[in-house]
């Protein structure tokens, strides 16, 4: 999806702004960062003592695109997270340069990187990280700081889903920076469908994949909306479609167990490329059936997901695969312009009786490093712990001061930061909770104005139907909470920095299977091919690549 438009949603989703070099043998992860020795553990330390006096912390800004036309630079020293660093901590920080949208932050880093100037704290992506951890500018080894100094709050949120997102910053055996954690179930797919269509039609809900292809066809054949024309597309599909966000084909490809640009383990425990193993032929001929039929627009390949996105609005779709915020975008739009619809999302189908498991991988957004001349390597902890307790410690009252709504608050103008990877999972449960007793009072600010956005959907006001269909009882978090339960997510095996290779050769080869495996969906390209497919891929440096994945895997 538009990273812009996925920022857009992320800002109505999370209360906040989210979206992504060395050889193999360069990031060999150990273990996440365990306590030196008891003594440390149970030094005397308030991990939130105040500087005193007051330290400056360098740093830097970027400027997400939801907020870009809003933001003045003035604000990152006047807002309430500043103020409160300052007071609280003993900190201020200064900004060395502030970059407005993705591309001109990562163009100011890389400058930074290359000319050995960087500020006190940085904030890189894991490219960055990977060159950095070849050069002497940084702090190498930063657990036994982060066991001294953060709070137990901050490590409960930020080993949520484990020790991975620390293991991706481990280098050579040792933590050279703290990860910005993030949800990986967050990206998983769901099968999104018109539950007023299926009704109308008298259709029962697909329980298999070849249930879903009848229900689609229905949806084409037998005009589910009524006007009687022959004018309705079954399954929404964008030409990048294996790009998970909305009408991708992602969860139709978990649903024959096949993982498209995932790294997963074969039987022998090597690490395999996803997009070139036997299952993949059995998903791509499901599609092509679909698209000979007529039940896919048959000029698919020509649409991003925002033009194929407009069937939604127009009342012309009824069944598409997509992320867990498609009740908000795009789907909202066909309840405001089109008030008995009815998408519910569920969880993934299967092509046999095993279940079917969405893809996830690894999310972290970015990573902080200190730069090694900078004294107080603490102080990123003690920013990270002020974050976490401001969001999810015990006062609401500093919840609302600090975090309150996006649009008002000061959440956004802060750049340290990690994130419970179950948060929006939490959220559901909580409003689920609070439903179900009739007590509110527990809810956070986030929380309660789902909560109540959610009971104005009931009372009628179809303008917030949204929040009722990622939050609510009906929602995709309801089935997101099945996928936790049954611990269903197929998690990408590879989290390292691209290899060598990767870097030289692997958008190619991207671009080589998205062009084959659209071919073979319109028909203009067989499946036949699909082995010869596989080795040209293998000359391209597909093969190269999978040994350095692997050598990495060996070593971490």
């Amino acid at each position: 999806m538009n990273k812009k438009v996925m920022l857009k949603i992320s800002a109505v989703l999370t209360l906040a702004v989210a979206a992504l070099a060395g050889c193999s043998g360069q990031n060999a992860p150990s273990k996440s960062p365990q306590p030196t020795s008891s003594a440390a553990v149970n030094e005397n330390i308030d991990p939130n003592a105040k500087f005193d006096p007051p330290i400056e912390v360098s740093t830097h800004f970027s400027v997400g695109a939801s907020f870009a036309d809003k933001f003045k630079d003035e604000q990152l020293n006047t807002n309430v997270f500043a103020k409160g660093q300052l007071e609280e901590l003993g900190i201020k920080l200064t900004y060395k340069w502030i970059a407005r949208g993705d591309d001109q932050s990562f163009q100011k880093s890389s400058v930074a990187i290359a000319s050995g100037d960087i500020p006190d704290i940085m904030v890189v992506t894991k490219e960055q990280l990977a060159t950095l951890s070849k050069t002497d500018m940084i702090h190498k080894d930063l657990a036994p700081i982060y066991e001294k100094y953060a709070s137990k709050l901050t490590k409960d949120i930020m080993h949520e889903e484990g020790d991975i997102a620390f293991d991706s910053a481990t280098f050579n055996g040792k933590l050279i920076a703290i990860p910005n954690t993030d949800s990986s179930g967050d990206l998983a797919s769901f099968l999104w469908i018109r539950m007023d269509w299926l009704e109308k039609l008298n259709l029962e809900t697909p329980k298999s994949m070849d249930d879903l292809y009848n229900v689609i066809r229905a949806f084409v054949e037998r005009d589910p909306d009524g006007n009687n024309k022959k004018d309705t597309v079954g399954l929404m599909l964008n030409k990048d479609f294996l790009s998970p966000g909305v009408g991708d084909a992602v969860g139709i490809f978990n649903g024959f167990h096949a993982y498209p640009k995932s790294w997963v383990k074969d039987d022998s425990g090597n690490l395999v490329y996803g997009s070139v193993q036997p299952e993949m032929k059995e998903a791509l001929a499901y599609l092509q059936k679909l698209y000979k039929d007529g039940f896919i627009e048959q000029d698919f390949g020509a649409k991003d997901s925002g033009k194929a996105a407009e069937l939604a609005g127009a009342n012309r779709v009824g069944v598409e695969f997509g992320a867990m915020w498609n009740g908000m975008y795009p789907l909202q739009a066909t309840k405001e312009n089109f008030p008995n619809s009815d998408w519910r999302a569920m969880a993934l189908l299967s092509n046999d009786d095993k279940p079917a498991r969405p893809q996830v991988k690894l999310n972290v957004a970015n990573y902080y490093v200190v730069k090694k001349e900078f004294e107080h390597p603490e102080a990123l902890i003690k920013l990270i712990n002020f974050w976490t307790e401001k969001n999810w410690g015990s006062s609401k009252e500093d919840y609302d001061k600090y975090i309150g709504n996006l649009d008002t608050g000061a959440a956004h103008l802060n750049q340290i930061r990690a994130w419970p990877s179950k948060k929006n999972m939490n959220a559901h449960l909580h409003v689920k909770e609070a439903f179900a007793t009739g007590d509110s009072s527990k809810l956070n600010s986030e929380e309660k104005s789902y909560y109540d956005n959610i009971v104005k959907y009931k009372a009628g006001d179809n303008k917030v139907a949204q929040f009722e269909k990622v939050f609510g009882e009906t929602g995709s978090f309801a089935i997101m909470d099945q996928y936790y339960t049954k611990n269903l997510f197929m998690m990408d095996q590879y989290y390292g920095a691209s290899t060598e290779t990767m870097k030289n050769k692997m958008s190619t080869i991207v671009k080589s299977e998205m062009e084959y495996y659209t071919k073979v969906i319109m028909g203009s390209e067989s499946l036949d091919k699909f082995d010869a497919f596989v080795a040209k891929l293998n000359k391209l440096g597909l093969e190269q690549i999978t040994k350095e994945v692997n050598e990495w895997n060996k070593n971490r």
